[in-house]
């Protein structure tokens, strides 16, 4: 509110005001600016590395543009749900650079960690529960994990809570890059690529799993994203805040979440230790969130104020 006052204030002067992008912006501009360090510290063992360069100045700079272009129906819809589309851009160029920035992957020591706990490989294990429709049931329900905080997002802005809405767009534009930035010190594929030889029987559905894993494999090559789940934290973030802002959604996550994050060792994507770091991801993010939301909130406000002053 006092940004937009003081925005005003600036335009009856015939003063063009600044503005700092919002905290969810700040943050996905930080994570560009902390993948162009890593691209340029690695630049010669990058394949293309001057394209992703331009591409996260690009990025940058579209957000810098998009938090002072003129009103507009699109361009309010483009501010406030630009993750949308920017998150799933950023995971995708992860194939083409994790493995080149750290080429040691990290399996191993997963295998090793889970067998150290349970006795046995849980994936291996839990073949002996993989009737047909259960398995059906498990990728249709990991299909959904992008959806469901759009989902509750979506609720939100419908509600007209724009705090709550904004606040929630952030939380999880943080747990995604978070979880992105990791996969840099812990590379590993998981479970389906380096225990295939050791499973008596691949993962069979009935009717939509194998289309849905072969669109889900088109779509995100082969990526080093197995430590932490990405799918466990934003997962359980989601449920988190759903119990906050809204609690008949989140009785309907609390299935589907609960089957989602089983679902990642159900179906060999993920070790039990990727699960459980993904939890902790989650809880660290809860913990961080807000101090840091106002914080950046407090920045962008500043920046106006002295912009105001001039």
């Amino acid at each position: 509110m006092k940004t937009t006052i003081e925005a005003l204030k600036l335009l009856k002067l015939g003063k063009s005001p600044f503005l700092i992008p919002p905290p969810a912006d700040q943050i996905n501009i930080g994570y560009q600016m902390f993948m162009m360090v890593t691209i340029t510290f690695h630049y010669f063992s990058i394949p293309n590395a001057g394209f992703f360069l331009v591409y996260h100045i690009l990025i940058i700079g579209f957000l810098l543009w998009l938090s002072n272009a003129a009103n507009g129906k699109f361009v309010k819809w483009l501010r406030d749900f630009n993750p949308v589309i920017i998150i799933p851009s950023n995971f995708t160029e992860l194939h083409y650079l994790v493995h080149n920035v750290n080429p040691i992957d990290y399996d191993q020591l997963l295998i090793n960690i889970d067998y150290g706990i349970f006795g046995v490989h849980p994936t291996i294990w839990l073949e002996n529960l993989s009737p047909p429709l259960l398995i059906e049931y498990f990728q249709i329900v990991y299909a959904l994990f992008y959806f469901l905080p759009i989902i509750l997002a979506t609720l939100l802005y419908k509600r007209k809570a724009k705090d709550d809405f904004h606040f929630f767009v952030f939380v999880i534009v943080f747990g995604f890059y978070l979880s992105y930035a990791t996969y840099f010190f812990v590379p590993a594929i998981g479970p389906r690529f380096t225990l295939n030889h050791l499973h008596t029987a691949p993962v069979t559905g009935l009717w939509f799993t194998e289309s849905i894993r072969y669109t889900l494999n088109v779509l995100e090559n082969i990526q080093r994203d197995a430590f932490p789940s990405g799918h466990t934290e934003i997962t359980l973030l989601t449920m988190i805040y759903a119990w906050h802002y809204s609690r008949k959604f989140f009785w309907i996550l609390s299935v589907i979440g609960t089957s989602l994050i089983i679902s990642t060792v159900y179906l060999r994507y993920h070790y039990v230790i990727d699960v459980i770091a993904g939890i902790l991801l989650a809880l660290i993010v809860v913990f961080l969130a807000k101090p840091l939301y106002q914080s950046l909130l407090r920045f962008r406000q500043k920046g106006l104020i002295s912009k105001a002053s001039k």
